[in-house]
């Protein structure tokens, strides 16, 4: 189905003209939804089926193309690491240490057993614009307390609508510009992608553990740009086109924290060059689903006593 289809398919009633201000059109966000790409449905079929429904029908469903359609025309398209991506969570959703048992033993509980990746098939269901933005619910919860993050997220809504405005029309954007996104559904929608980060830190734990060692050793500055909505937008654009292209085969010199802060939230593990090392010796993580051409190469660190360890991100 292409964006024109969807559009027509999610008009729900008249546009409303009025000459002292702008077209206000009304789009139902739970009407139209898209076939998963055919990388996700390991994780969709490991899904609980209260899970799945909650995600196909529910509100995180709604949450997902909402936030899509703000951004889609921001976003550069990252078709590789969507792929990747996909694989990766599905190989995730059924490794032992994460897919349930019979269900049957599971009780009252048997609808929330497994992985919880709602916002994923949400996101997987609602097109690219969705998965990219669940992308950056991970990066969020990874940096960010689930209060902070919640409150960033509601600055950004705010903020795209503002921009919005001034924009070319749009009318899919317009809509969602429009359409009302509360607090507490940006909670869920952090919440979920927060426990997703807990489920596949657990299932890729010793490789997870090794990328975060390095990137604890890595001292470096995502960004410095003052304006929140900037800040964000420009660290998720950085991370997606950096990482796409690794998974591309193609290499990369890190030069903020943004991509380092990508990889340790999508749980992608391209072979690493550290500048730093004596031995100067490239780690190999034999990720199956990086090419070898797809070399991370980390400069010399940072002499300055007041860069923290890690990944440092000061937002207003």
């Amino acid at each position: 189905m292409n964006i024109s289809s969807i559009s027509a398919a999610l008009i729900s009633g008249k546009q409303e003209t009025n000459l002292a201000g702008p077209a206000t059109i009304k789009f139902d966000f739970s009407l139209v939804k898209i076939e998963s790409p055919l990388e996700y449905r390991g994780l969709g079929a490991c899904l609980s089926k209260e899970r799945r429904k909650v995600a196909e029908n529910g509100l995180q469903h709604v949450t997902a193309r909402k936030l899509g359609a703000l951004y889609r025309s921001v976003l550069p398209e990252a078709p590789y690491l969507v792929k990747a991506y996909g694989a990766r969570v599905s190989e995730i959703a059924e490794s032992p240490a994460v897919k349930p048992g019979n269900s049957r033993d599971k009780g009252a509980f048997a609808d929330f057993a497994g992985a919880d990746g709602t916002s994923i098939w949400a996101a997987a269901t609602s097109g690219r614009d969705a998965i990219l933005t669940h992308l950056l619910a991970c990066m969020l919860a990874r940096m960010w307390s689930h209060q902070e993050a919640t409150s960033i997220w509601h600055e950004l809504v705010e903020a795209r609508r503002k921009v919005l405005r001034t924009e070319a029309f749009d009318p899919v954007a317009s809509a969602a510009s429009q359409a009302t996104l509360t607090r507490a559904q940006l909670a869920d929608w952090d919440a979920s992608a927060r426990f997703w980060l807990q489920i596949a830190d657990v299932a890729k734990l010793r490789t997870q553990k090794q990328v975060m060692l390095i990137i604890q050793d890595f001292g470096l500055v995502v960004n410095t740009k003052k304006n929140l909505y900037d800040s964000v937008l420009d660290a998720w654009t950085q991370a997606l086109g950096a990482v796409d292209r690794l998974v591309q085969g193609i290499p990369q010199n890190v030069q903020s924290g943004a991509i380092l802060l990508g990889l340790a939230s999508w749980h992608l593990y391209p072979n690493i060059l550290a500048l730093w090392s004596s031995s100067n010796q490239v780690l190999a993580q034999n990720d199956s689903l990086i090419p070898n051409g797809g070399l991370l190469t980390l400069g010399v660190k940072s002499p300055s006593p007041t860069l923290p360890e890690g990944i440092f991100w000061s937002l207003p």
